[in-house]
């Protein structure tokens, strides 16, 4: 099961985020400001990290910047999402070390073909093999 931490100012829309991707198996995990960002990346250690531009205490620009600085997140995937007039900022957003960035209103198709893409699949489960191996 994948952990994906969600990052935004409104507990409504973290739980939004968190539905829209039930087609993936993850436990979910929130923060609700920039500064508890980073100490609750820390704690869940997320395969995936859904991050708002706009957040009280800093920014989601902030959050990827020191993320991206710490070893143990160089490569986790992080998506980021922003209102459209934010598109002026989406090569800021990439430089900084998001690597997708999408625009609200949020598509959930388009935000279910970039968790697609970022986030490896599982290996299958108690398959065959598995039995092989362990016998």
């Amino acid at each position: 099961m994948k952990r994906i931490f969600i990052v935004n100012s409104d507990p409504q829309v973290c739980t939004a985020i968190h539905k829209a991707i039930t087609a993936v198996p993850h436990v979910a995990f929130f923060a609700f400001d920039a500064v508890n960002a980073i100490s609750e990346a820390r704690t869940c250690q997320p395969d995936l990290i859904i991050v708002d531009f706009r957040l009280p205490a800093g920014d989601g620009l902030m959050v990827v910047e020191r993320l991206r600085a710490l070893s143990g997140f160089r490569w986790t995937p992080i998506i980021m999402i922003a209102e459209r007039e934010a598109r002026l900022e989406a090569r800021r957003i990439l430089d900084a070390g998001a690597n997708a960035f999408l625009p609200k209103p949020l598509s959930r198709d388009l935000l279910l073909q970039h968790v697609g893409r970022l986030l490896p699949a599982e290996p299958p489960q108690g398959t065959w093999l598995d039995s092989v191996q362990a016998g």
